[in-house]
């Protein structure tokens, strides 16, 4: 982990929020040791808000690699009693995945109407359920550091570049990394001088009341269902837990990142739809290479 004295986006000053508890799981998945403390900070310019210190690439290798498999569902509910195996297969379902590209395609098709879309790349995309059948016709790609076996008819590539993509997807990633900059001006690098990249993430606050209910309820769980985990959450920390999600986005923050990467913006917005986890909030933006 790497402490920061600035934000990770915008470089500008950022100030402490709260005490965060790292979740159970995630300590002992990537550090092999007992819960422990981070801070919650916001940006005092462009309101991001995200733990510090900040996970690196090798942490992130640890917990993402065989994401949602068996192990990883078996190994997560020995913390986490409520995450089923129901609830992980309904996280990366089919019906998961028509209703997300349905709303990308809604969100995005008055942008694109007017180009030739022959190859989508879908980064950060697990299996590329995404990309597949997103665009009639268009040739659907994958990069991901899971090393999960693709979706049907999508390709794998090591090389994020190498498949020269029309249009690269990255859909629910960037809360999930510690530098948001090295993977947004990864996909500026990765696309073509006409490429479009499409990023979206979720629009929520680490200090919504829905949030912190759900704490509380899923400390109540773990408290009978595991007492030792239980027993480990029972502390104000624990309200701001730091989990997979360790990054808070808004629109303006989203934006500013985009810019910040040299990308040049053609539109941005948010919209909600009702997903396996209930509903949610999403920030996106859609843009090129800026001249």
């Amino acid at each position: 982990m790497i402490t920061v004295d600035a934000c990770v986006i915008c470089e500008s000053r950022i100030y402490r929020l709260k005490s965060a508890l790292v979740a159970p799981f995630l300590a002992k998945r990537i550090w092999d040791r007992k819960p422990f403390c981070v801070d919650l900070v916001k940006c005092e310019a462009c309101g991001f808000m995200f733990y510090n210190p900040r996970i690196e690439g090798v942490e992130l290798g640890k917990l993402y690699t065989a994401y949602r498999l068996s192990e990883y569902q078996a190994a997560r509910n020995s913390f986490e009693p409520w995450y089923s195996r129901k609830m992980n297969a309904d996280l990366a379902s089919p019906e998961s995945y028509t209703q997300r590209r349905a709303k990308l395609l809604e969100t995005i098709k008055p942008h694109i109407s007017r180009r030739t879309i022959k190859r989508v790349l879908d980064h950060g995309g697990d299996r590329g359920d995404l990309a597949a059948g997103l665009v009639e016709g268009a040739t659907a790609y994958v990069y991901d550091i899971s090393g999960v076996k693709p979706a049907e008819g999508v390709i794998a590539v090591q090389d994020p570049s190498s498949c020269r993509a029309d249009l690269i997807l990255n859909s629910n990633v960037l809360e999930h990394v510690g530098f948001p900059r090295e993977i947004v001006s990864d996909l500026l690098r990765s696309a073509p001088s006409d490429g479009l990249v499409y990023i979206d993430v979720p629009c929520e606050s680490p200090l919504g009341p829905y949030r912190i209910a759900r704490r509380v309820a899923q400390t109540g769980i773990s408290l009978l269902a595991r007492p030792t985990t239980g027993v480990r959450m029972l502390r104000p920390s624990a309200l701001y837990l730091m989990h997979e999600h360790i990054n808070y986005f808004t629109e303006n923050s989203l934006n500013t990142l985009f810019l910040k990467c040299g990308g040049g913006l053609i539109a941005s917005g948010s919209y909600g739809y009702v997903g396996a986890a209930g509903r949610a909030e999403v920030a996106w933006c859609l843009g090129t290479k800026a001249y």
